[in-house]
């Protein structure tokens, strides 16, 4: 039930392997002791962006993980961690200026169907 999805500018889809990343972030929420077989994973691209003062021609990748409610903080802010510096690494000296973020939610149990 978790998701990873990340969004990215299309122009960094150019320059990174995005399918590679989505592969390594999904055995990375894995290795933190989530069921591999619930993880789903899935990228998409942005044509139309406008970061900081690159405008269009600056790069962004966001990840959201969304989670079935009830973990605790500390739980959230180690997954967040392993995926956030994750992604820091697959970009790393490659780009130059890449605004990387990452935001965790929650999902209601009530309200989510499996």
């Amino acid at each position: 039930m978790p998701h990873i999805i990340v969004e990215y500018s299309k122009n960094l889809g150019d320059i990174i392997n995005i399918s590679k990343l989505v592969y390594d972030l999904h055995e990375e929420l894995a290795a933190q002791g989530i069921d591999k077989e619930r993880i789903k994973t899935r990228a998409l691209a942005c044509n139309y962006v406008s970061v900081g003062e690159q405008d269009s021609r600056g790069h962004m990748l966001h990840l959201t993980l969304l989670l079935l409610e009830g973990r605790d903080s500390a739980t959230k802010k180690q997954y967040g961690d392993a995926l956030h510096n994750m992604m820091k690494d697959c970009v790393g000296d490659v780009v130059k200026h890449c605004s990387i973020t990452l935001e965790i939610r929650d999902m209601v149990k009530d309200t989510y169907y499996m």
